[in-house]
């Protein structure tokens, strides 16, 4: 099909990249620590997060969490109506076949209410989430 390539050979076929990632229900909390040695802390693409922006945030709120620890509090979780407590769950909860998840609003919990209109829901779930995630970052003991 391409001339130029008329007597390439191809040892083997591949593809663009390769997720690499540690079955994280089995292996992690929701904290991002490891269930084994809960002074470990894995983030980033490894856990199953997917996406340059979710593996940004898990390792914030990985750091976040082990700061928590190391000041004797017990790190809080972001609830699922948020994208990251929504992810968090993701990689601590137990699943069959665990796959690597990027951030969507599937995975956040459902609206309280039954909202037909996707444009309407989606804002409502935005404004919802971004009020949850300002509790949270106001009830953290970070200065």
């Amino acid at each position: 099909m391409i001339p130029a390539l008329k007597n390439a050979e191809f040892l083997r076929y591949g593809v663009m990249h390769r997720n690499t990632f540690i079955n994280s229900p089995a292996c992690l909390n929701a904290d991002f620590s490891l269930k084994s040695k809960p002074e470990v802390f894995f983030a980033g693409q490894l856990t199953g997060v997917e996406g340059y922006v979710e593996s940004a945030a898990s390792g914030i709120l990985a750091a976040v969490h082990m700061y928590e620890k190391l000041n004797g509090r017990q790190p809080q979780i972001p609830d699922n109506t948020t994208v990251m407590g929504a992810l968090s769950a993701h990689i601590s909860g137990a699943t069959e076949n665990f796959q690597p998840m990027n951030a969507n609003f599937g995975i956040l919990k459902p609206a309280e209410k039954r909202i037909k209109d996707k444009k309407q829901r989606y804002a409502y779930l935005a404004e919802r989430a971004l009020e949850n995630i300002k509790a949270y970052k106001s009830s953290l003991n970070i200065k």
